[in-house]
Parts: structure tokens; sequence; C-alpha cells
């Protein structure tokens, strides 16, 4: 029997070698062509106290390296963004709106039915809507009943007790005998006109001043009744932030309490302060109480994709590690993953794990209350 030639040897071996060279080639391209596809870049108005997590370095890294997305993010207040027009929105290019309020969805919803036919909404994040006081007024409502501490962790306010009987009837600090704190108790806020977080505490009111119970989301007919009461609150606050995010660093910096002893805002502001604050947290806790209104409401902040790219933006802020960074630096909590959010990451913060809510109202009453707040000839 013949044995093959050493030359055929090795142009067999040769051959083999480079189909194995092709095969390993093709199957590196085949799992990885999306590294080599350029990013989609995605255009996104959102909420001021989410521009930080949209700028974080890992977040960037993720949804570049991970989804193949650039994420343009500009802050606008919820309601400005929701209430503009469809060829506002197509001039100015925009993907997707990042509201913070499922109320500011409704509103869109009502107002641009059909205008994008690639449209859909996915809440990634919430966050409850809080109250920020410092130790003298916390203890002056201890005392009087209105707050109650839980578990020896974390303040709780009957919201309806606070409104009706103090803020509605123009109670004041001296009569709560409060150390040091003047003036009538009201419940500041950013500009419910301007700001969601402002419009959020506004909300919260206004179900408790037209319904009976406070956990039932008001008509439109109960919440015309209450709205000449709506705007006197508003009134009384005076000239109010326009930013959820300034809002809160001006109540931080300019006194606090004394600035305003009852402060509106989001659970996750908090947190992120602290995060950012490092080892002077405790300074800052020091003057500063949470009390989770009885009840609340939760803040959402959806997606409103207005075309693919931005689904896939939206799907993307679901990813395991973005809700975790979302959480551990920026304090929002998980909208997609059932107990992603341990509060017991911030010891020092005195969080709830769980507080009871009342629905936010539908479209026409949230548009009622807006327009209310912007021109006191409607509340009538």
């Amino acid at each position: 029997m013949r044995l093959p030639s050493t030359r055929f040897l090795i142009g067999l071996v040769t051959v083999i070698a480079v189909c194995v060279v092709a095969a390993v080639l093709w199957k590196r391209s085949a799992d990885a062509p999306a590294a080599a596809a350029p990013p989609t870049t995605v255009s996104c108005v959102g909420g001021s106290e989410k521009s930080e997590l949209m700028a974080d370095p890992e977040v960037k890294r993720i949804l570049r390296d991970d989804y193949r997305l650039e994420v343009t993010f500009t802050p606008l207040g919820s309601y400005d963004q929701v209430q503009l027009s469809t060829d506002e929105i197509k001039a100015r290019k925009l993907d997707c709106l990042w509201p913070s309020s499922a109320s500011a969805q409704g509103v869109f919803e009502a107002q641009h039915a059909g205008a994008f036919s690639g449209y859909r909404a996915e809440n990634v994040l919430q966050s409850p809507e809080v109250i920020y006081a410092g130790p003298r007024g916390t203890d002056a409502l201890l005392r009087k009943g209105i707050v109650q501490r839980r578990g020896d962790r974390y303040f709780v306010v009957d919201m309806k007790g606070l409104l009706l009987n103090q803020v509605v009837k123009r109670g004041t600090w001296e009569a709560l005998g409060a150390a040091d704190l003047r003036g009538p108790i009201t419940v500041s806020s950013t500009d419910p006109a301007k700001s969601n977080s402002g419009f959020t505490m506004a909300q919260l009111q206004l179900g408790i001043i037209a319904t009976d119970d406070g956990f039932s989301a008001p008509s439109l007919a109960q919440a015309r009744k209450a709205l000449p009461t709506m705007r006197a609150l508003h009134d009384a606050q005076g000239l109010q932030s326009r930013s959820s995010d300034s809002g809160f660093r001006e109540w931080l910096t300019q006194g606090g309490e004394f600035k305003a002893p009852l402060y509106a805002g989001y659970e996750n502001q908090i947190i992120q302060q602290v995060v950012q604050s490092g080892d002077a947290s405790a300074a800052l806790l020091k003057n500063v109480r949470v009390l989770y209104p009885d009840p609340t409401i939760y803040s959402d902040h959806p997606v409103l994709a207005l075309d693919p790219d931005a689904g896939r933006f939206a799907d993307a802020m679901k990813d395991a590690k973005i809700q975790q960074i979302a959480w551990k630096k920026y304090g929002f909590r998980s909208a997609v993953q059932v107990g992603a959010n341990d509060v017991g990451d911030f010891p020092g913060i005195g969080l709830a794990d769980q507080v009871r809510a009342a629905p936010a109202p539908a479209a026409d009453v949230t548009l009622a209350l807006l327009s209310c707040l912007k021109d006191a000839n409607t509340c009538r």
C-alpha cells in the first residue's frame, strides 16, 4: 500500500489550519455583531432628579457596551414635557420622554393618542413622596400625635390630620410649642405647576381635601369643589423652586427646617445626598428627618418610548446592574424587580420598607388641578 507523500500531508495540514482559523474568526464575528456597530443615540427629556443617574459613568458604560446606546438626557419638568405638542416633540427630534409620575403619563396619552405609532411606556423606577423635617418640627408633631415613630426606625405622619387640622386651619408652630420655629404650619414644596415633586404633594393634598378617606382618587366633580382651597394653599407658599433637584439642595443648604419646617420631596433625594456626602453624612442626618405621609403617593418614573430605539432604552434601564446603581447610589426603588431594595443599605436614614399609598388621580383631574395652579381664574 502506497503511503501519502510528505508534500500531500503538508498541504492537507495547511488546508485544515486555514479552515480552523476561518471558523474561529467567523464565530467571533457572529457572537459579537453588536460590538462592531456604532451606538444608537437616543434623545430623551426627563425629570431633573434623574440627571445624575443618567450622567453616571457606569450607567453610561453599561448602556454603551451592553446595549449599544448613547442617551442624550435633558432635564425638563414632568408636566412641561408631556404637554409639548406633537409638532414640538418631532421638531426637537425626541425619542422619549421620562416624567416622574404615572399621572403625567396619563396626560401624555390623553393628549397624544395615536400620534406615535411605536409608542410604549415602561415604568422602571419609583420613589415615594416624603416630607423632610428637622428635629424641632418632628418633636412638636410627635407630641401632638400627628407623627408616630414605627419600629424605632422611621416616622409616619398622619397626612389627613396634618392637613385638615393644622395646615388648612392655619395652625402655628408656636401653638404646638415647637422650639425656635415660628409662623403658620405649611408643607412647602417646589412649584407644583413646574415640578413633579411639588405637584405630587398637591395631588396628595387634593385627594385628602376632596374625598372622605384620603385613600381614594377624587372624581372631577369632587376635585373642582376642592380647587379653591388648593389654590389658597399654593398662594400661601410664595416663591417656589422650579426644579426638584435644585429645590431640595436649597432646602438643605439654606437652613433646612428654619427655611421650611416641612418640605415635600422624593425619598431618593436624601439617599443620594447621603451617598455623596460620604463621611459627612452623619452631620447631615443630624438635622434631617424623613416623614412618610400616610397615605403617600409613589412617584413612578415611566419611560415613554416614542420609537423602537427608545424602547430599547426602556428595556436597558431594567438591567439588574443599572437597577442596583439606581438604588445604591441614587436612591431610586426598582419598579421591575421584587425585593431588589434593602433599606438596611442605609441604616442611618430611617427608611420604611413599605408605605401605604393612595392612587394618583386620572388625567382629567390632573389637568384641572394643574390648570388651577397655573391660573387662579380656572379654580372656580
